[in-house]
């Protein structure tokens, strides 16, 4: 397994694990096992990526989520209703997401925020007062084992594995305003 980490001559790229991708503007060149999921096809606009440990994933600015690379996890699995050209009510509101290890987030335009692939902490149970309409997520971040999102009110709300006090949010820190 050949790792690169840093690609100095190309504009942008990341490399992780078997899986890498060049990005030049809005266009994307990936190569490696690519072995799951959709690549990003030539009329693909990208507006955002994010990369784990062995896969990647790419928000196309219809909304949609191509998710490709190794797939242990379910990282590239992506959930029935989010991010898919098959269900554009939902594609169309996807806006914006990261990417971790071995799972991913996706904030929807209405502020209600999805996870999938490794689940072994709870870093995919999102809490059910956590993306509501009367406080929507605004951002999102996942970590290694947990999952943290920036809610409209200011508050921050962390899940998943604690073992290191990642998920304590300091007091006065993300208080609501």
């Amino acid at each position: 397994m050949l790792v690169l980490m840093f690609i100095a001559w190309m504009p942008a790229a990341t490399a992780i694990a078997e899986d890498a991708l060049e990005a030049t503007g809005s266009n994307i060149r990936a190569w490696g096992s690519m072995s799951f999921n959709r690549p990003i096809g030539p009329d693909d606009e990208v507006v955002q990526l994010a990369a784990g440990y062995g896969h990647t994933a790419a928000l196309l600015s219809d909304g949609s989520i191509a998710c490709w690379g190794y797939n242990r996890r379910g990282q590239c699995d992506l959930p029935s209703g989010i991010g898919t050209s098959a269900n554009p009510a939902v594609s169309l509101a996807v806006a914006g997401f990261e990417d971790s290890n071995e799972h991913a987030v996706a904030v929807r335009s209405d502020g209600s925020i999805v996870c999938w692939g490794s689940n072994d902490f709870g870093q995919c149970d999102v809490p059910s007062d956590v993306g509501t309409p009367e406080n929507p997520v605004v951002g999102a971040a996942v970590g290694y084992l947990h999952t943290v999102a920036l809610l409209s009110d200011g508050s921050i709300a962390c899940w998943g594995w604690n073992g290191s006090g990642q998920c304590d949010v300091p007091s006065g820190i993300g208080t609501p305003a």
